[in-house]
């Protein structure tokens, strides 16, 4: 069963960090701009976060968005 995750992104931030907000819910402050950069710092930030192996967090909605939807198979 999949887990998902909902992201609020704010690129170009001075300092990486993740906030939760309720179960599932996260506020992701990156310091990368271009949007190939975020969405791989995000994926590496909630890893980290979740101890889940990046290969196991993929992107399913909003990869060019801010708000993004991701699985955890």
């Amino acid at each position: 069963m999949n887990r998902k995750i909902i992201v609020k992104v704010k690129p170009g931030s001075l300092k990486r960090s993740i906030e939760t907000f309720g179960s599932d819910r996260y506020l992701i402050k990156t310091t990368e701009t271009e949007n190939t950069k975020v969405n791989e710092d995000i994926i590496f930030m909630l890893s980290k976060y979740t101890g889940t192996p990046q290969q196991r967090l993929r992107i399913v909605a909003g990869v060019n968005s801010d708000d993004k939807i991701i699985t955890i198979e």
